[in-house]
């Protein structure tokens, strides 16, 4: 005869809805989406893992038996463990749940997930348990990163386009409005054909004004290009520039410059858009000279925090600290048209196959004359 308990239930009947209602929660421990752990705290302070569900095995890349018993300082790895460990106090300290954002790589990948822990006390007011869950927000985050950098890219082109905007309505219009007003100059002179001095000035004006459009033209083409049909090849960067020198050897012979390349890495980078790249800073470096002196020029590279950094260093006229950052704009020109030519585009088309390479680009005044400009490739482009 089966005894009841106050509820009117026979003994057994209770003990199979215990039985039924443990099996239940076990489903859901370990079919929840969420992570979901217990931790026993020890008399010395240690954090021992109780129990886990199968989304925590799931999440980590972890066997049961390489977590249950375990101490967490054997689990979580650093820079995680520190701050966790931080957290787990503060929830006992104050005896509130605590929640967080935690970045923590496993073999599955790095994770980013939303974490809460609460503090579970015994009858003698000491903490023997923390249960802590942790909600993956990694594809979320994922997103808002990508969703962040889109941002930053569409805020460059607009940038860009408004700069293209600038030299459309004034730079382009300048030599444009030249020709116009010397050919109708021309054609009044003309018609008093005797004055012919005149009429030289005026085409040798309408000359340089065109010559002056084509080099803008030719710089904005240039800017617009870089990009556009981008291939990664491996590529041996000491034989890249050397091609460049090739290339500027009329340029080299006329100036007697003086070019030394240090060994330069292989690496998988945008081949053709690095050879404008060095071809604008080596020219650049040539046409700046001081009057009167021989150029001298040196191309070094170095690995560094998992990039390359490269340096172009050269005796040349140098560059105030001031403009160091506005160099980079598109069509900055920091000497006047009858001084070097040019359109102020070269280095902002630097910047943009750097920016292309995932690396940073920037100058420094070399002592006692000339300019260092830096860069630096990402060695990880795929």
């Amino acid at each position: 005869m089966s005894s009841s308990n106050n509820n009117g239930i026979s003994d057994e009947s209770y003990n199979q809805i215990l039985k039924e209602k443990d099996k239940i929660l076990s489903l859901i421990y370990d079919t929840v989406g969420d992570v979901i752990f217990a931790l026993k705290v020890n008399s010395s302070g240690d954090y021992i893992f109780s129990s886990v569900n199968q989304s925590f095995l799931n999440a980590t890349g972890l066997l049961k038996d390489q977590v249950i018993g375990k101490n967490v300082k054997e689990v979580i790895p650093e820079p995680s463990l520190s701050s966790v460990l931080d957290y787990y106090q503060q929830a006992i300290t104050t005896k509130t749940s605590v929640s967080w954002e935690e970045v923590t790589p496993y073999p599955t990948g790095t994770k980013v997930g939303e974490v809460r822990i609460a503090p579970v006390f015994g009858e003698d007011d000491n903490c023997t348990m923390l249960i802590g869950s942790v909600h993956d927000i990694t594809e979320s985050r994922n997103y808002a990163k990508k969703l962040e950098d889109s941002m930053e890219k569409i805020a460059q082109k607009n940038y860009e386009l408004e700069q293209l905007g600038y030299v459309t309505s004034h730079d382009l219009q300048e030599p444009l409005n030249t020709i116009q007003s010397f050919s109708m100059l021309l054609n009044e002179e003309f018609k008093r054909i005797d004055n012919s001095e005149k009429i030289n000035k005026y085409l040798n004006y309408i000359s340089k004004a065109t010559g002056r459009m084509k080099i803008l033209l030719k710089g904005i083409l240039d800017f617009n290009v870089v990009g556009r049909t981008t291939e990664l090849k491996t590529t041996n960067l000491k034989t890249l520039v050397e091609g460049v020198l090739s290339d500027l050897a009329g340029s080299i012979m006329q100036e007697n410059a003086k070019i030394t390349v240090s060994d330069l890495p292989t690496m998988n980078v945008y081949a053709s858009e690095l050879r404008l790249l060095f071809q604008n800073l080596i020219s650049n470096s040539i046409k700046y000279k001081r009057p009167d002196y021989q150029p001298f020029i040196e191309i070094n590279g170095k690995e560094k925090e998992g990039k390359w950094e490269f340096e172009i260093i050269d005796n040349g006229i140098g560059i105030s600290e001031e403009y160091f950052e506005r160099i980079f704009h598109v069509f900055q020109r920091l000497h006047k048209k009858n001084e070097y030519e040019g359109a102020g585009i070269g280095l902002s088309i630097c910047k943009k196959i750097i920016d292309l390479h995932e690396g940073q680009i920037w100058v420094e005044k070399n002592s006692p004359y000339g300019t260092k400009f830096f860069f630096t490739l990402s060695d990880n482009l795929e």
